[in-house]
């Protein structure tokens, strides 16, 4: 997974794991602090982390995130 941060001043590029940032671990943390705009029954989680798994491994280098503003700056979060 790659974040590329682009602004006037400050650029950032990091390559963060896929299997850390898609894993179970990951993606409880990530429902968990989304938990105030998406509901999740406990029974569903398993099928949501079954999915996430076929989707790194089918869908490499898909945009997840691509914001451009006015000002010049953009955000890239791919897969």
């Amino acid at each position: 997974m790659r974040l590329h941060i682009k602004t006037k001043d400050f650029r950032l590029h990091l390559l963060l794991p896929t299997w850390l940032v898609l894993s179970k671990p990951g993606l409880t943390i990530a429902l968990w602090a989304c938990r105030r705009y998406v509901t999740l029954p406990p029974h569903r989680r398993a099928e949501v982390f079954r999915l996430t798994r076929r989707l790194r491994r089918q869908c490499r280098g898909v945009s997840l995130v691509d914001i451009h503003t006015q000002d010049g700056e953009e955000i890239r979060l791919t897969l």
